[in-house]
């Protein structure tokens, strides 16, 4: 039986799929209050506070680095009248998005491009005015190297904003595993990317703790899925149906108990 820990390829065409979003979406609602179509830890309230910290404007272009399906960026765009690009390795995703851009009208003010954001990004220097990664940075490798290009591509005092899960207490191996069901996770250390924003030229503006609003999210998944378990089993099959609640579970655990927290990070380009 297939589950989340498939080739990339095949999660995603699953996840992905216009019989799973529906239900997702279904789900969902149950979630985030003024869902809008976001899979991440986030809330709604604080998607909106990580565009006021971009600071966009109507001349502005902002990056998505992982933007999944678009739902954030498009969001972004839509309120504030920026233009936006947005890359993700799925080419579903992508899709998706490009789809939903010309559906709500902003296709010409929105591109979406299938790129590895875990390479290097295939921009011109300075391109953008402000650079956003929401609840993906932890499955990429090597944060210095990220942040230096994500620096390269940002004008001068552009602005960056990003999560990340921060190791702030003892996790056991059967923790990371039930924590990280599929693909490649880096979990940091506390500080760690305060010092690798130093090192690229960035300074650290602000961090926000967003844990009490990751377990209360983190909980209600967990409720969702008690309650709709059988249309869940019915769609994911037993083993993944398993394999996601524990997933879910432990996370809101070790939020809840402090051992691994969730922030927000906006940072400003030096000149």
């Amino acid at each position: 039986m297939a589950t989340d820990r498939d080739q990339p390829g095949d999660f995603y065409a699953r996840r992905y799929s216009a019989e799973r979003q529906r239900l997702r979406d279904m789900l969902f609602a149950e979630v985030y209050d003024g869902y809008f179509g976001q899979s991440s830890w986030v809330s709604t309230a604080d998607y909106d506070r990580f565009a006021q910290w971009l600071e966009p404007t109507s001349a502005s272009c902002v990056l998505d680095i992982a933007c999944g399906a678009g739902q954030p960026l498009l969001r972004l765009v839509a309120a504030t009248e920026s233009s936006g690009v947005g890359i993700d390795s799925s080419e579903h995703a992508i899709d998706n998005a490009t789809a939903l851009a010309l559906e709500i009208g902003v296709s010409e003010r929105t591109r979406f491009e299938v790129q590895d954001a875990g390479k290097a990004l295939t921009f011109d220097d300075r391109s953008f005015d402000a650079v956003m990664c929401i609840d993906a940075l932890s499955h990429l490798p090597n944060h210095a190297r990220l942040f230096a290009d994500w620096a390269r591509v940002l004008k001068p005092h552009g602005r960056l904003v990003f999560t990340d899960q921060v190791l702030t207490g003892p996790i056991s191996n059967a923790e990371v595993a039930a924590r990280t069901p599929q693909g490649h996770f880096l979990f940091v250390l506390d500080g760690y990317d305060e010092r690798q924003l130093n090192n690229a030229g960035f300074e650290l503006l602000r961090r926000v703790d967003l844990t009490s609003s990751f377990v209360s999210i983190a909980a209600r998944h967990c409720a969702v899925r008690a309650r709709h378990s059988e249309a869940l089993r019915a769609a994911e099959g037993d083993q993944e149906f398993e394999l996601q609640n524990r997933y879910r579970a432990t996370a809101e655990v070790l939020a809840r108990e402090g051992r691994l927290s969730h922030f927000a990070y906006v940072a400003r380009k030096a000149a």
